[in-house]
């Protein structure tokens, strides 16, 4: 198991992530730290570091690289974006920080800042065709992604900081400098014709002014989960936000819900940047990512160093399996008589493929409460899905995931949709009742743990829904903790339910 530091010197802060890979190649966050430094402020003045920033930068790093070395870490790789590659006296810096620290700082370009930030995406979300997003200090990165590919990026000469003030937007905003701000903006998009010729299917914005937005909206929709990444938002949404900030002055704005401090200067500035560009692709749909540059440095390590699962979903299960030593054997089991129990049954419940990732994660990981109390264990599980950080899905997703595992016991236990209205309807809550039940199925046919059941087929009629399991040793114990579903399924399906062995 390695542990590794990850720092990142970026326009607004200054960041240590610690992760700690295990054998599989599958990591997780133990810690984190943040120091706020406006080095893109010393960009737009004089496009040096100021002394009292390069101590600042010096006393951070030492307490980085101790805290590394006090946890373990056997590696730390150390990046720095726009604040250093455009300031003049970084020359002086970067030996300071090898001769005092013995940390090399290395300078990515604006093309490896935009691969590494997809690489984070790429191995946490599912990507098709979209337009990637980051509003920086003194830049604005773009990309077109599909897939695994870039297809094709450009950096623009502007970002939160140069942008607010230049044209004075870092507190009470007068319209006629926000009209020339738009107008200069206006003139370096239309340059860009793949921008404006494309039909994205999603914006995906990363980097703190975009991630301050959905924070914005979650309060405003008094959201259920403090869940940054994947949250999705629209562009009306961007709209509302943008118009309520531009009608606050600084001291307004540091008040708002929702809102970090250190960026209520910055934030209209940011935010304007960000809404014109979700205007010109007239794209509706705005997800935001809390994975990006840091995360991309930890993946790549990865790839290099372990042979991990293609697909986003199966690498994280794969992991949270790992982690809690939970029956790996038994869950692969579960999962694939719930789902051949699933397409057997859509006559009945009418229900299409885009459920599957939502079957997997919940029959694959329904005994992870175990890893806190067996007692109530059905509870426990609802609760670690919705914490682990699971890449992959949607929060909708996961929801029902969560909800679907936690119904997998012989009980009464049903989720509430009054918390998560904003998430789930009652047709999420019918299908939430569909699968569960197939999950409390599937629970009993392998209540011994040893795959007795090596197949089975499945006989619809009128009034019955008839299973026959096909084993080589007597399952009259399977059979008998499956059926204790067969009320439960009768109230759903509207069917008596029969199990007998072939």
């Amino acid at each position: 198991m390695d542990r590794i530091g990850v720092i990142d010197i970026g326009p607004s802060s200054l960041r240590l992530m610690l992760t700690e890979v295990d054998e599989n190649g599958y990591f997780k966050i133990i810690d984190e730290l943040k120091t706020s430094i406006r080095l893109c402020h010393d960009l737009v003045t004089d496009y040096g570091i100021c002394d009292i920033n390069f101590k600042t930068i010096l006393t951070s790093l030492r307490a980085y690289k101790s805290l590394c070395t006090v946890s373990g870490a056997s590696k730390i790789f150390a990046v720095a974006t726009e604040s250093l590659r455009e300031a003049k006296n970084k020359d002086l810096l970067l030996p300071l920080i090898k001769k005092e620290l013995n940390i090399d700082i290395r300078v990515l370009s604006c093309e490896e800042e935009i691969y590494y930030n997809f690489l984070g995406i790429r191995r946490s979300m599912y990507v098709e065709n979209s337009l990637m997003v980051e509003v920086a200090g003194t830049d604005t990165h773009l990309a077109w992604v599909q897939g695994d590919k870039i297809i094709k990026n450009v950096t623009l000469p502007l970002g939160s900081v140069n942008f607010t003030y230049n044209f004075n937007l870092q507190d009470r905003i007068l319209p006629q400098d926000l009209n020339n701000a738009f107008d200069s903006l206006s003139s370096l998009l239309d340059d860009i014709d793949w921008l404006k010729e494309t039909k994205f299917d999603s914006i995906i914005g990363i980097a703190s002014i975009i991630r301050n937005i959905g924070k914005i909206d979650r309060a405003r929709k008094r959201y259920p989960f403090e869940i940054p990444h994947n949250y999705e938002l629209t562009d009306i949404d961007v709209q509302e936000i943008f118009n309520l900030l531009k009608c606050k002055n600084f001291k307004q704005r540091e008040k708002l819900e929702g809102i970090e401090p250190e960026v209520s200067d910055i934030i209209v500035g940011g935010t304007a940047i960000f809404k014109k560009i979700v205007n010109t692709v007239m794209c509706n749909k705005v997800i935001i990512s809390s994975r990006g540059l840091r995360e991309g440095l930890i993946y790549e390590y990865i790839k290099e160093n372990h042979n991990i699962p293609e697909d986003i979903l199966d690498y994280n299960i794969d992991g949270i399996l790992n982690i809690l030593n939970s029956d790996k054997n038994h869950a692969k089991n579960v999962f694939n008589i719930t789902y051949n129990l699933f397409n057997a049954l859509k006559p009945l419940h009418h229900l299409g493929d885009e459920f599957y990732n939502i079957i997997k994660t919940s029959s694959m990981l329904h005994d992870c409460g175990i890893s806190i109390n067996y007692y109530n264990h059905h509870k426990h599980s609802f609760y670690v899905i919705l914490n682990s950080n699971i890449n992959g899905l949607t929060h909708k997703e996961l929801l029902m995931s969560a909800s679907i595992a936690a119904s997998h016991r012989f009980n009464n236990y049903q989720t509430t949709i009054a918390p998560f209205s904003s998430i789930i309807n009652q047709l999420d809550l019918k299908t939430i009742k569909y699968i569960g039940v197939l999950l409390k199925i599937a629970e009993g046919l392998d209540r011994s743990l040893v795959g007795a059941v090596k197949d089975f087929k499945v006989t619809l009629a009128d009034e019955t829904v008839t299973i026959t399991v096909y084993s080589d040793i007597n399952v009259d114990f399977e059979i008998s903790q499956a059926l204790r579903a067969s009320e439960k399924f009768k109230e759903i399906y509207g069917k008596n339910l029969i199990i007998k062995s072939n």
